[in-house]
């Protein structure tokens, strides 16, 4: 089964039904779901979900929101070494950074972002939901 990272926007896009990202987040979920692909986050992911879903909703429901997400993927610990890497990185965002790091420290190869501009100093695959799916669906 194809391991896959996937980063806060997506994740994001997914919640809070965004569009017009929702359909592309929700076809990843259902392919976790079916346990076609295995979905992973950081869990930075998590603090920032809980973090933005409780300022444009509320705490109660973004805690209803992350527990859901801990049955959808894999939550990836941050360690020490990822932030160093982060920190000693070229990255232009740190949190962009620590997710990159997260990913490759725990063998995952392929991150999936709407944001592939942010990674251009990654050494992992960068897909948008789009672009994966469209090759992951012809695989499949």
């Amino acid at each position: 089964m194809k391991r896959v990272f996937l980063d806060t926007d997506v994740v994001m896009d997914f919640l809070t039904k965004r569009e017009p990202f929702a359909m592309e987040s929700m076809k990843l979920m259902e392919y976790g779901n079916r346990k076609q692909l295995e979905l992973n986050i950081s869990s930075l992911c998590l603090s920032n979900l809980h973090y933005l879903i409780s300022r444009t909703e509320n705490k109660t429901r973004a805690r209803e929101k992350v527990k859901g997400m801990l049955k959808l993927v894999e939550t990836l610990s941050v360690h020490k070494s990822t932030v160093e890497k982060a920190a000693y990185s070229e990255f232009k965002d740190f949190e962009d950074a620590i997710q990159n790091f997260c990913a490759a420290e725990h063998g995952i190869q392929s991150i999936i972002t709407r944001n592939v501009k942010d990674y251009s100093k990654s050494n992992l695959s960068i897909q948008t939901p789009k672009e994966f799916l469209t090759e992951f669906e012809k695989t499949k």
